[in-house]
């Protein structure tokens, strides 16, 4: 089991926060950078914070669409650049108003593990 804290401290290439659906196709646009750029040599990292509520259900159903719609996207992206997807993904709660979502190559994934 992977300790979340190490989880939370792990410095990413890119780290980005993202509140609605009006800030995915940039979201996209920097992920699909940091992919390429880290492509050949292994060293993709790249973490997304989403909206998080304890009181409302409405913010964290908001945010299921929302990491479903970044991950379709994502995918799209990769088919149109011609990238092989090569990505293992962690899925944590960050803090007390984000959820943590940690996308990194397999091999960095192996070395945390």
């Amino acid at each position: 089991m992977i300790n979340v804290q190490y989880i939370r401290s792990f410095k990413a290439l890119k780290s980005v926060e993202i509140l609605g659906f009006e800030g995915v196709p940039d979201l996209i646009d920097d992920m699909l950078e940091v992919y390429s750029k880290s492509y050949t040599d292994h060293s993709f990292s790249f973490r997304i914070l989403l909206p998080r509520s304890k009181d409302s259900q409405n913010v964290n159903n908001l945010t299921k669409k929302l990491g479903l719609q970044i991950q379709h996207d994502f995918l799209i992206g990769m088919r149109k650049y011609k990238l092989k997807p090569r990505v293992r993904e962690l899925r944590y709660i960050h803090d007390e108003n984000h959820f943590g979502w940690l996308l990194i190559d397999p091999l960095i994934y192996a070395s945390i593990a």
